[in-house]
Parts: structure tokens; C-alpha cells; sequence
């Protein structure tokens, strides 16, 4: 702390105090008793206090206190999650560089219990990091072709590792409520990563989404689409021959002739291929997931 009780000016922006308890209760529905016990007992969360005393949480206190929460209903005692974020090196808790270096590592030396403990660190970083940097850029890493060609077995192991996190992520965000936004993977599309981080970026914003996985029918997304009257529907596209697939769809189906919902079509195959992803009916994500989101969000907030 500075002498006049503010931070000293090169405290990084995400540890700088500015929540209240009563904030910190509110975005993270957990009693102010429960945090005094856990700053008690264990050391975390680690607010500053103002002159007068009172705790002023930070945005990464609060990313904290939820990396808790979640280990907790997870079954996890609080003592063994606080063992989580005490066993990576505390120089290493802002420097997504060398988080993203140790992650890459785990995955193409297939270590699990690394890779888990570089995600509980990069955790307490926030959900937006880990969504829109780390997860990507470890998944681009672990798919990147080495001299003797692509290494597939990295990838997959790499995907279902950042797949389960990001799951993870998911089930700690509290329930949101109004009109659905429907997220999916196109016609046989196996690989939902990007799809799941676009969910997990917008449920973070308080949106309500109804995921409904990989491989998903077009008929099967228009009859979801038809029972909930969603805000808009977002699909993802890795494999060429699944926007080929998703064309043909939109092209032959009399669904999408009369007045369906706002649709977003996002993901490599869409990048890749912007001539044939402009033959799709609606608004094109070709700029990564935190793009993707960051656009359907402007455009839902802009309609309420």
C-alpha cells in the first residue's frame, strides 16, 4: 500500500483494490463471513484495506474467491484448492507468457497433472483471460506442425484437457436468466472447443445460452430454434467441408427463407474461407472467440 492508502502505481490494473464486500457478495454470492473465514484460515483471498480499515477486493481477488468456489462444489476441500494456487510460482500468476510456455509444455509431454496446475494458476487470472488467450493460443500451439508433420495424439490430448477446463469453467458461472442465445457446432463438426469457449465468454457477460454440442443437424438446430425463439443463433465452423455442409444447408432448407433469428457463423473454416462463408445467412465471426463474443454481445445489448 501507498502511504495515502491507495496502491502503489505499479500494482498491474487487474490487482488494483476496488470492489467493497458487499460488491464482492454480490458478483460471487458468497457470504462476507465465509470470505473473512477463508482470508483467516487460509490466507486467501488477499484484499487490501482502505485507511479506514475496510477490505477493498481487487478484480483478481474476485477471480480468486471464484477459483475457490468452484473447487469447493466440485467436492474439493478449500485447504486443497488454496494447495492448487500456492503450487505454481507466484512470478509466473501474471505473466500469461510463461503460463502459456508451461502449459504447451504439459500438453505435448502429455502431463496432466501440470497442465491442471497451470490452468488453477491462469484461473486466478479471470475467466475472460483463460476463454479468449490462453485456451486458444495453447490449443494453436499444441496443433502447430513439428518436423515430422502435425502431432495429432498432442492435439487431441491437448483439446481434452483445455476441454474439461473450460466445461469446468462453465458449470462455476452462476445461472442466468431472459432470452436464450442458442450455440452450437455445425453439420458433423466434431470439434466444439471454440463453440464452448464462445459460450463460456458470453455466459461470463450474464447471457443465457443453450449449448447443444458438435455434430448438430441443421434440422435439428431449427427445430431448437423454432421451441425457444432465441435472441440469435451462433455456429461454429472448424472443418471446410462443414461450412460446405452448413451452405448447402441454409441454401436448401425453406427454414431459413421466412424469418429465422440472428445468426453468426464463426471459427477457422469461416477465416479460411471468407467467399464461401459469405454465402451464409447472417453475420460472419472471423477474428477469434473473444471477437465473436464481444460482436453477438454489442449486438444484444444494443436491442435491449
Amino acid at each position: 500500500m501507498a502511504a495515502d492508502g491507495g496502491p502503489p502505481p505499479d500494482r498491474p490494473a487487474d490487482r488494483q483494490p476496488r470492489y467493497r464486500v458487499t460488491a464482492v457478495e454480490r458478483m460471487t454470492r458468497i457470504p462476507a463471513s465465509t470470505l473473512r473465514s477463508w482470508e483467516h484460515r487460509y490466507g486467501w483471498p488477499r484484499p487490501s484495506r482502505a485507511a479506514s480499515g475496510q477490505r477493498l477486493y481487487s478484480e483478481w481477488d474476485v477471480a480468486v474467491i471464484r477459483f475457490l468456489d468452484r473447487r469447493r462444489i466440485e467436492g474439493m476441500s478449500v485447504s486443497q484448492a488454496v494447495g492448487l494456487l500456492r503450487s505454481a510460482p507466484q512470478v509466473e500468476d501474471d505473466d500469461p507468457a510463461r503460463l502459456l510456455a508451461r502449459l504447451v509444455a504439459a500438453v505435448r509431454d502429455f502431463d496432466e497433472a501440470a497442465a491442471d496446475s497451470v490452468l488453477a494458476a491462469a484461473e486466478a487470472l479471470g475467466v475472460e483471460a483463460v476463454a479468449a488467450n490462453l485456451v486458444p493460443a495453447a490449443m494453436a500451439a499444441a496443433a502447430t506442425p513439428g518436423p515430422d508433420g502435425t502431432p495429432v495424439e498432442v492435439e487431441h490430448f491437448a483439446s481434452n484437457v483445455l476441454r474439461r477446463h473450460v466445461l469446468r469453467l462453465l458449470d462455476g458461472l452462476p445461472p442466468a436468466i431472459g432470452r436464450p442465445l442458442l450455440v452450437g457446432c455445425g453439420p458433423d463438426e466434431q470439434h466444439e472447443l471454440g463453440a464452448l469457449l464462445v459460450t463460456l465468454l458470453l455466459r461470463s457477460r450474464g447471457h443465457r445460452v443453450v449449448y447443444l454440442g458438435a455434430r448438430v443437424p441443421g434440422p435439428a438446430m431449427e427445430r431448437a430454434a423454432t421451441a425457444l425463439a432465441p435472441a440469435g443463433v451462433v455456429v461454429s465452423l472448424t472443418m471446410p467441408e462443414s461450412l460446405e455442409r452448413a451452405v448447402a444447408w441454409t441454401r436448401d432448407s425453406p427454414w431459413w427463407s421466412r424469418k429465422p433469428p440472428t445468426a453468426w457463423w464463426g471459427g477457422p473454416a469461416v477465416a479460411h474461407d471468407p467467399a464461401l462463408a459469405a454465402r451464409l445467412p447472417g453475420e460472419l465471426l472471423a477474428r477469434g472467440v473473444d471477437h465473436g463474443a464481444a460482436a453477438v454481445d454489442a449486438t444484444i445489448t444494443r436491442r435491449r
